[in-house]
């Protein structure tokens, strides 16, 4: 069984169904270029991403707050958009850093169990564990 199908075959920008994306993803590693430790940054509680390969919507946690939206995929290539989330306040979660970085996302690789976010030099920037 392929872990990728393409919807509308043959055309340039296809979607592509990313079977292996779907599921529960925990962060576990953020680019501290974005000016957060990951310990730190997020004391409480680490952000999930729980992604929908088929509607491809996305829900998740930031460390405080509910989140939502999409995502479009084409091979190994992933866009996010139409981003938002509640709006509790939580004293010291780097919640606008985490946001900032999932932004910057271009492209993903899965190894094992964990799910790695580049961004468009190739730059890891994130990273989860199932």
């Amino acid at each position: 069984m392929e872990s990728c199908m393409t919807a509308g075959q043959g055309s340039e920008n296809a979607q592509t169904l990313n079977w292996e994306l779907g599921g529960s993803w925990t962060l576990i590693s953020i680019d501290e270029a974005s000016g957060t430790n990951i310990n730190e940054g997020f004391p409480n509680k680490k952000p999930t991403l729980t992604l929908e390969a088929i509607s491809k919507k996305l829900t998740g946690n930031t460390g405080c707050n509910q989140m939502f939206g999409s995502f479009s995929t084409h091979q190994n290539k992933i866009n996010f958009f139409g981003l938002g989330s509640t709006k509790m306040y939580c004293a010291g979660v780097k919640e606008a850093e985490y946001f900032a970085t999932l932004q910057k996302v271009a492209s993903y690789s899965i190894q094992g169990n964990q799910l790695i976010f580049f961004d468009s030099t190739g730059k890891e920037i994130l990273k989860y564990t199932k």
